[in-house]
């Protein structure tokens, strides 16, 4: 059972990929997002994606607050999955989010089974605002990077051969478009890089604009646990948009990156691990919070990325960023998948059978 959550992508993708590596490697793997255990707060989420997309500075402030909306979970909802996973005893429970951390300490108690059956997935270098004030002492820990230990531990898939690349760059600001990046533009098109811009609301994109491609998450996509479908992408194109790509099993962001020389971004964990995974470099953005800043001070210590303002003055930007991504490639083409690591764990428990 993959315990993810819908309202970060950088979540929500991650999860998504295990899932389907997990079942490539023959096993069954279920996938839940947090929000389908909450009462109806769509509206009022919807509202805060479109307040932190227009002030950096309002999300800014709200992420040094970390809160626990225990109001938002459904207790009979809550209780049913509970005893749903008591029933149906998988072999690992994985979570990607510690907003899962007090009802898998309340499964623990409940369930001996699971006793040590959990492991959790840090998709930061630093701890994130979910997991702080979270019990995680009877629980397995897995880091994909960690700022502290100065150290790539795995990455999330197996890294992508080393191809060249475009002399675009992809610009973006997470899953909510949080962030600054909009305003680094217009720089990067002064000094000769064309761009794959994503934006957020479908009048974001320039019509006049002929040096740049504009995308767009597709605002009725929504998730379903029943398809697990990689959110999908649209292109503008002569006034209109159009799918970039049909197919739902593929993430198109990924396929994106893949292409591209470097990623203008603030330094989120979803970032990272694309990063690593495509071997290409991150031009930093401010960051959202504390964790993200040790986020880009990771990339930028292992010469994976450049903060922005720095990467304006380097002399020759384009070969600065082919050392990073052959740095990346170099780390990552070494590193275990994480999934291994997960698909491990559970079959060399004596009580595993296929």
């Amino acid at each position: 059972m993959i315990l993810g959550s819908s309202i970060a992508l950088g979540i929500y993708v991650p999860a998504l990929s295990v899932k389907k590596q997990l079942e490539k490697l023959g096993n069954h793997a279920d996938l839940i997002c947090l929000e389908e255990l909450y009462r109806d707060k769509e509206s009022v989420m919807e509202e805060t994606k479109r307040s932190f997309h227009n002030d950096f500075r309002l999300a800014k402030l709200s992420y040094r607050i970390p809160t626990r909306n225990k109001s938002a979970l459904d207790p009979e909802a809550a209780e049913k999955f509970r005893q749903e996973l008591t029933f149906k005893k998988y072999d690992l429970i994985i979570s990607f989010s510690g907003f899962w951390t007090e009802f898998l300490n309340q499964l623990q108690k409940e369930c001996s089974h699971y006793a040590d059956r959990i492991a959790l997935i840090h998709m930061d270098a630093g701890l994130s605002l979910s997991w702080k004030g979270s019990d995680r002492s009877k629980m397995k820990e897995y880091w994909l990077y960690r700022l502290e230990d100065h150290t790539v531990f795995c990455t999330l898939e197996k890294a992508k051969p080393l191809s060249k690349k475009s002399r675009r760059i992809l610009v973006h600001g997470g899953g909510w478009g949080i962030g600054e990046y909009q305003s680094k533009i217009t720089r990067l098109n002064e000094l000769g890089f064309p761009l794959d811009i994503i934006v957020y609301y479908p009048e974001e994109a320039d019509p006049s604009d002929t040096q740049n491609d504009y995308y767009l998450l597709n605002p009725v996509w929504k998730n379903d646990s029943d398809k697990t479908e990689y959110p999908q992408l649209l292109k503008y194109q002569s006034g209109n948009w159009t799918t970039f790509a049909d197919n739902h099993q593929i993430n198109p962001v990924r396929s994106l990156i893949e292409n591209d020389i470097a990623i203008l971004s603030k330094p989120g964990g979803g970032t990272l691990s694309d990063s690593l995974i495509t071997s290409t470099p991150l031009i930093l953005s401010e960051e959202l919070a504390s964790y993200e800043k040790e986020n880009g001070i990771m990339w930028e210590q292992c010469g994976f990325g450049i903060w922005f303002e720095e990467f304006l003055t380097l002399p020759e930007k384009e070969q600065a960023l082919q050392k990073m991504q052959q740095r990346l490639y170099l780390t990552a083409a070494d590193l275990p998948v994480i999934t291994d690591l997960l698909y491990s764990s559970v079959c060399e428990r004596s009580d595993y059978h296929e």
